[in-house]
């Protein structure tokens, strides 16, 4: 087999992968204006901030659960890091682990796009990203791309803490 064939071959293994993934899975790439507006209701729900999300420039996920969105996470990409962000679970569902498969299906695209490192901001759920491998950074060590993105310049308070996952 010749090696572009072979590249071929791992790349179309890889996409239906990946389709039976998304076909089996209750996690939902936000695609569409409507789905973007139901993520935004959720996210306000949960008292987060979602009026500079854009869902064509972000990788923007939903978990669904019986046709509802109860479910949501975001990463931001810039240049070699994430930011993750937007992540909620509505009330009422909140210990099923939807926001580990969120996490880890937000650091899997992060792996995928070979970034370096994840970073974040929270008030409230540091607990939950120590168990998922994230540490406290201070502000000043964060890339300064991502230090100039809405969520750090003036989104999230300063005193939210600042936590960091590297992937490489």
């Amino acid at each position: 087999m010749l090696r572009d064939e072979k590249n071929e071959l791992d790349s179309l293994k890889k996409l239906m992968s990946w389709l039976h993934l998304i076909m089996e899975s209750p996690l939902v790439i936000i695609a569409t204006n409507d789905a973007f507006q139901e993520f935004r209701t959720l996210l306000k729900s949960s008292s987060l901030p979602a009026d500079d999300l854009n869902f064509q420039r972000d990788l923007l996920v939903s978990y669904v659960e019986d046709n509802v969105m109860v479910g949501t996470g975001g990463l931001e990409i810039y240049g070699d890091y994430g930011l993750l962000r937007s992540l909620s679970v509505r009330l009422g569902t909140r210990g099923k682990a939807l926001g580990t498969a969120i996490t880890e299906f937000i650091i899997a695209q992060a792996r995928e796009r070979k970034l370096k490192a994840i970073y974040l901001l929270t008030e409230t759920a540091r607990g939950f990203f120590l168990r998922k491998g994230f540490t406290d950074v201070s502000r000043d060590q964060v890339p300064a791309v991502l230090q100039q993105s809405s969520e750090f310049a003036h989104v999230c308070g300063k005193s939210a803490i600042a936590m960091h996952l590297l992937l490489s």
